[in-house]
């Protein structure tokens, strides 16, 4: 009997809990904020914690340029181990920090090292499970990160009632180094075996219309593991193709959307606790309505992902674009229904678990498995590649939304700019969707 399954489940849980590490790491500066801008000895604004999420953004972007490429070249399990090390080191810093100055410098290098997780799980992906599972598996990884994010919100706002900030950052620094031992020891490059995908593959034997193009794309998606157009291509070669590709900056347009939409997790407990009087410890657990919605909606599409072709794919998550915009406008003119403070309350709530449940699938599945099957072997370049648009959107909105939070319109301004984005976020999707609808139908869903 194949050794291969108890692999694939240690690898997995690998992932798992290494990306949980470095997610709760990374949102430290999410989970503090409250407590930061109430510490009166640090004299901290809104518009610093703006720039701490802006610059923890162009931290991200700048990663993103570099481990990318070096994930390439070194290979996915020496990448991850890297960046859970390095976060969590940096998350210590943080913790440190006694001014604006310091705060800025370690938002920057945590998010940096923080970005080197998914381009190695795109790496690791890729070379241990099936193209037909990629939906599958990405849902269960993409749930570490919401999952992480609730349980750290929860626990670490907790902590925030009876501890220091400081201390805190300390706690989550001491977890990332425990999970970085275990993944030293239980991750693994690559199966021993190079025909790894051929003896796995599926057996369809749905006709209906939705069954054969699965089965198609299935199929040609083991074809291209195993003779991809880019293989032992240059860097420079893969690149250009990359940019000359429209499919390419359909996709790169509809992340630097999604990403600026997930980044108002950023703001959420400040939202929460200037607009309904919450204490900060209460304003971060609060908060965790946001990563709630998106495990929620990341456990819906483990179960749906893998059973739609890419048209099915593309109607379902227009509609749920179009639920995130119907969420955000809800915010905007609560006001307007003179409901109880309490009843708005809740229906705020709803609406940003509605808002985080409809986009976390077009978020982080769709251009995860584009990378991999279309970038073959320069994969974790193209992730990045395409990550680093989203975060200098991401980058932008964190200033901007800063500063419209602080502005005369306050939230309502910001309100705004997040239902413009929203807008143009289902257009995005549809148009991505769309291209690889008609990609696949033609058969030309990787490099030609």
């Amino acid at each position: 009997m194949s050794n291969r399954p108890p692999k694939q489940l240690n690898i997995i849980i690998a992932m798992y809990l290494g990306y949980a590490a470095m997610m709760i790491c990374r949102q430290m500066v999410t989970i503090l904020s409250p407590a930061l801008l109430a510490d009166e000895t640090l004299a901290l604004t809104k518009t610093n914690l703006g720039d701490f999420a802006a610059y923890g953004t162009l931290g991200a972007l700048v990663g993103k340029l570099i481990w990318g490429p070096l994930a390439d070249i070194i290979g996915g399990r020496f990448t991850f181990l890297i960046g859970i090390f390095l976060t969590a080191l940096f998350v210590i810093a943080f913790g440190l920090s006694p001014n604006v100055m310091a705060f800025t410098v370690f938002s920057f290098l945590l998010y940096c090292t923080k970005s080197s997780g998914w381009p190695a799980m795109t790496k690791l992906v890729g070379e241990w499970y099936h193209p037909h599972h990629y939906g599958r598996v990405w849902s269960i990884i993409s749930t570490s990160s919401r999952f992480s994010v609730v349980l750290a919100t929860l626990f670490f706002g907790w902590l925030l009632s009876f501890m220091d900030w400081r201390s805190v950052a300390f706690i989550a620094a001491a977890f990332g180094l425990v999970v970085f031992i275990g993944c030293y020891f239980f991750l693994q490059e690559k199966p021993e075996n190079p025909n790894f995908f051929r003896e796995i593959e599926s057996d369809h034997t749905d006709t209906s219309a939705e069954g054969i193009a699965l089965a198609k794309a299935a199929k040609q998606a083991v074809d291209n593991k195993y003779n991809h157009p880019l293989q032992d291509t240059s860097m420079g070669a893969g690149m250009l193709a990359f940019i000359k590709s429209p499919r390419v900056w359909l996709v790169v347009l509809m992340l630097m959307m999604l990403t600026c939409m997930m980044a108002f997790l950023d703001f959420v407990a400040v939202y929460l606790m200037e607009t309904y009087q919450l204490s900060p410890s209460q304003a971060a657990m609060a908060s965790t309505i946001f990563p709630v919605g998106s495990l929620a909606g990341l456990l819906a599409s483990i179960a749906f992902y893998d059973r739609f072709s890419k048209k099915g794919i593309r109607t379902v998550l227009t509609i749920a674009m179009t639920l995130s915009l119907l969420s955000i406008l809800t915010l905007k003119y609560l006001s307007w229904f003179d409901l109880s403070v309490e009843v708005n309350y809740i229906v705020a709530l709803s609406a940003i678990f509605l808002f985080a449940f409809s986009i976390s699938p077009a978020y982080y599945l769709p251009m995860s498995i584009f990378s991999i099957e279309y970038g073959g072997p320069h994969s974790a370049k193209l992730v990045s590649f395409i990550d680093a648009f989203g975060f200098a959107a991401s980058a932008t909105f964190a200033f901007i939304g800063g500063r419209l939070a602080d502005s005369a319109g306050g939230w309502s301004s910001f309100m705004n700019m997040l239902i413009l984005i929203s807008a143009v976020g289902i257009i995005s999707v549809w148009a991505f969707m769309h291209a690889e609808y008609k990609a696949a139908k033609s058969g030309e869903s990787v490099v030609k």
